[in-house]
C-alpha cells in the first residue's frame, strides 16, 4: 500500500509540474502578442460539443478531438468522419468543418474548418474630399466576401497509464476582403484519468506562438489562452444510463474586461458547461451552459451512422441563436 501511495504521489507531483511549466510558458508569450487576433482559432468544431456548452476537453469519443485536446487521442476509441454545417448568428456567418480520426494502435485525428461571411459592402462618400454631410452620403461601391481555412493535425502519446500528452500543428489560411495570409502554430494538451469515472483536461492553445502573416509583410502574434475541464462519465438509473457532465474554464489573456464571465486585468475567463443522457443506444439528449447562453441538442445513432443537431440560445449581445447539424459515419 505504501509503495502504491508513492506512486501516486510522485504522479500527481509530475502532473502539478507539467501545468506550472506550462503557465510559466504561456505568461511571456502575451507579452508579445496582439489582442483578438486568434479569434478563428476560437470558433469550436462538434456539434455536440456545443449542445453540452461548448465542452469537451475530456470527452473521448468526439471526432473533433484534434481541435478540442488531442491528449484523447491516446484513448481507446471508435474511427471516423464527420460533416458539420453551421449558421451562426441567425445565418450571418457560415461554420463548416470535416473531422477525422484514423488509425488503429495510434489514433490521429484531422480538423478542417471553414469560416465565411458573404456579401459584405464596402462604402465610400461620393466626394472623399468633403466630410459625410446630407448632401455626401456613403454607398456601396463593391461587395466582397471573408473566408478563413483552418487545418489541425493532432497526435498523442500516453506518459503513463492514467496520464496522456497530445500536439496538434495548426495551418491557417485567411482571406478579408481584398488581403490574404497565412497562419501556423499549435497547441498543447493533457489528460489526467483521476479514476475510472473522473477525468480532468488542459489544454494550452497556441502554446507555440501562433503567428498570421498578411501579404503586405504584416505579422501577428496570436495570443495563448488555457482551457481546463474536469469531465464525469458513468451510468445512472438501474438500467445503467450513460451518462456524462462536463464543467470547464476558458481562460484568456486579452484583457476583455466586461466581455467575459470573470476578470482581473489582462487575465478573463469564462465557464462553459454541460450534460448528456443516452436513455437508449440509438438517441442522446444533451444541454448545457455557454458563457452567458443557453445551449441544447439531440444526437441519433444508427449502426455506424451518426446524425447529431445543437441550438444555441442568442446572447446577451443579441448576435442572435446558432444551429449546428453534423452526419458522421464511424467503424
Amino acid at each position: 500500500m505504501d509503495n502504491e501511495k508513492d506512486v501516486m504521489t510522485k504522479m500527481k507531483f509530475r502532473t502539478y509540474m507539467v501545468l506550472l511549466g506550462l503557465t510559466l510558458l504561456i505568461f511571456p508569450a502575451t507579452l508579445f502578442a496582439d489582442k483578438y487576433a486568434g479569434e478563428i482559432f476560437y470558433m469550436t468544431p462538434g456539434v455536440a460539443n456545443q449542445a453540452m456548452g461548448n465542452t469537451g476537453i475530456t470527452n473521448g469519443d468526439a471526432l473533433s478531438a484534434a481541435w478540442w485536446n488531442p491528449a484523447l487521442l491516446a484513448l481507446p476509441g471508435s474511427k471516423g468522419v464527420e460533416l458539420m454545417h453551421a449558421e451562426q448568428f441567425e445565418g450571418l456567418l457560415q461554420f463548416n468543418h470535416i473531422s477525422a480520426i484514423l488509425g488503429n494502435q495510434n489514433r490521429m485525428g484531422l480538423v478542417i474548418t471553414h469560416i465565411g461571411i458573404d456579401d459584405i459592402g464596402l462604402t465610400r462618400l461620393e466626394n472623399d474630399s468633403l466630410p459625410p454631410s446630407a448632401t455626401n452620403q456613403p454607398y456601396v461601391y463593391k461587395k466582397v466576401n471573408n473566408n478563413d481555412l483552418v487545418a489541425y493535425f493532432g497526435i498523442s502519446r500516453s506518459l503513463k497509464d492514467n496520464l496522456h500528452m497530445g500536439v496538434t500543428p495548426k495551418l491557417a489560411y485567411r482571406s478579408l476582403a481584398e488581403k490574404t495570409g497565412f497562419g501556423f502554430g499549435a497547441d498543447l494538451g493533457l489528460l489526467w484519468d483521476i479514476n475510472p469515472v473522473w477525468r480532468f483536461g488542459l489544454v494550452a492553445k497556441d502554446f507555440f506562438t501562433t503567428q498570421i502573416i498578411w501579404e503586405n509583410g504584416t505579422q501577428e502574434n496570436v495570443l495563448p489562452s488555457a482551457n481546463t475541464e474536469i469531465g464525469l462519465h458513468t451510468t445512472i438509473l438501474r438500467s445503467k444510463v450513460p451518462f456524462i457532465l462536463n464543467a470547464g474554464l476558458e481562460t484568456l489573456f486579452e484583457g476583455r474586461d466586461e466581455a467575459a464571465t470573470i476578470n482581473a486585468g489582462a487575465i478573463s475567463a469564462d465557464l462553459h458547461a454541460g450534460m448528456s443522457v443516452q436513455p437508449i443506444p440509438q438517441l442522446k439528449v444533451m444541454a448545457g451552459y455557454d458563457i452567458d447562453s443557453i445551449t441544447a441538442g439531440l444526437g441519433i445513432y444508427i449502426n455506424k451512422l451518426n446524425i447529431e443537431y445543437a441550438i444555441k440560445q442568442g446572447s446577451q449581445d443579441d448576435l442572435g441563436y446558432s444551429q449546428r447539424i453534423s452526419a458522421g459515419w464511424r467503424w
